[in-house]
């Protein structure tokens, strides 16, 4: 390029910059990265114009976007969450916290992706049944990130007049994109179905089409989310247009252990709480411990009794086998000598010797720490 061309169009790109946002200044960075090969001379003036700005970009405050609303109803089609409201950590495998942390350290060295002509992950989907964190790992990304989390309604975006839905998909896509967020499409299936079943319309076939497509030319200065409890639905061209995709399975005996852990339960009931809730989603596991904190204040006892309380209970509604039968008389007396009772107490209430009881106590044990 002649010098004077190079040098209007420097103008043109700090004009725009001053004006356009992050975005722009994502683009302005992707462009120079682009022509570099052919042209390092222009690259390198580029650079400056944009330099340190990817970071800033990604955080930069925005006003306040005014959400969109169905058209009939005049709900809104997105829930906004503020950027700097505090969310959990998620319970994680290792490996899955290993994809998240990576996924995070794209975007905050963004400056460096993009100098070296790449850019940050753009678009991740989570896949896995209800209750294993999903939802929560969207929320961490948007907090650790600084930006606001965006969240499709489901319920106000689908439509039962042809058309509708689509239009209100499109609006919610449209208005992610004027400003750094986290936009999470929770129930992903439900507006991005396999485009080979026949009980959908047409319209909402091309509602996928316009899906991939926007994931496609997806701005790396926001991040997209998609979750989905039943991947076999979602079209397969679906899987190709994500950058990342992460699989969460049901919680493995470590996780639901530090679970239980984290909510104030004792390190020797946790785990056998987590050995007797295998199949339990990390949701479920918490709701039994907001359950008994709840019981506790309320009828003015220990946490820890009622908590005992719920799992004998769980264990009096089970039907087992004979050697399980055993077990299970092991484990209920191990559980009321965690309620504070006497061997004494534990023995005359449940007609046994106190040896035995002992013995039951010291066996649960031995299966713990082996």
């Amino acid at each position: 390029m002649n010098p004077k061309a190079q040098e209007e169009l420097l103008k043109l790109l700090q004009d725009a910059i001053k004006v356009g946002g992050a975005a722009l200044e994502m683009r302005t960075r992707r462009f120079a990265s682009l022509v570099r090969p052919s042209d390092e001379s222009l690259a390198s003036a580029i650079a400056p114009l944009v330099a340190g700005n990817a970071q800033h970009a990604l955080r930069r405050a925005q006003p306040q976007l005014a959400a969109p609303v169905d058209a009939d109803s005049k709900l809104p089609l997105v829930r906004t969450d503020p950027a700097d409201m505090l969310r959990t950590e998620p319970m994680l495998t290792a490996k899955l916290k290993e994809q998240v942390d990576q996924l995070l350290r794209e975007h905050q060295s963004a400056d460096r992706l993009m100098a070296a002509g790449f850019t940050p992950v753009r678009s991740v989907l989570l896949s896995g049944p209800p209750g294993v964190g999903k939802t929560m790992t969207a929320g961490w990304l948007a907090y650790k990130l600084g930006l606001p989390l965006l969240t499709l309604d489901l319920a106000s975006v689908m439509s039962s007049y042809l058309g509708k839905t689509g239009a209100n998909v499109r609006a919610v896509l449209s208005h992610a994109q004027e400003q750094p967020c986290v936009l999470l499409l929770d129930e992903f299936d439900a507006i991005a179905k396999r485009r080979d079943d026949d009980s959908d319309v047409g319209e909402l076939k091309r509602l996928v089409t316009v899906i991939l497509q926007t994931i496609d030319d997806w701005q790396p200065t926001s991040l997209l989310v998609a979750a989905t409890n039943h991947s076999d639905l979602l079209d397969p061209a679906v899987w190709r247009r994500f950058d990342v995709t992460l699989q969460f399975d049901l919680p493995n005996h470590k996780q639901r252990t530090a679970l239980l852990v984290a909510g104030g339960v004792d390190p020797e009931l946790a785990q056998v709480i987590a050995q007797q809730g295998e199949g339990r989603t990390l949701a479920t596991l918490n709701r039994t411990i907001n359950s008994a904190h709840k019981s506790a204040l309320l009828n003015n006892t220990e946490f820890h009794y009622e908590l005992c309380n719920m799992l004998l209970r769980h264990l009096e509604s089970q039907e087992p086998s004979t050697k399980q039968l055993r077990d299970q008389r092991d484990l209920e007396r191990f559980i009321k000598h965690k309620q504070g009772f006497t061997l004494r107490e534990i023995a005359d209430e449940l007609d046994v010797s106190h040896t035995t009881v002992r013995r039951s106590i010291e066996k649960i044990k031995e299966g713990l720490n082996g």
